[in-house]
């Protein structure tokens, strides 16, 4: 399965987080899968090989990493993990 498609669905990570019809495993991968685009976007952007817009990646991706943290938190585990 496409993790990507498994992420795009939703319009934000709140709402994928906040999704009853995932238990939380499955949204921390999406989550997890969610936070490596964007980072593979900003390096791309970092090196000029892409026309995203920097501050908004950062923005969203601070977003999904307090999403996973919350959903860790809930899990009983460390947020740094």
């Amino acid at each position: 399965m496409n993790a990507k498609i498994d992420y795009e669905r939703y319009l934000t990570p709140e709402a994928l987080a906040t999704d009853q019809s995932l238990p939380a495993q499955q949204k921390l991968e999406r989550l997890e899968d969610w936070a490596e685009d964007l980072n593979a976007g900003l390096r791309a952007s970092g090196e000029s090989m892409t026309s995203i817009d920097p501050g908004l990646t950062s923005a969203l991706l601070q977003r999904v990493m307090a999403c996973m943290d919350q959903l860790r938190e809930a899990q009983g585990r460390d947020p740094e993990r």
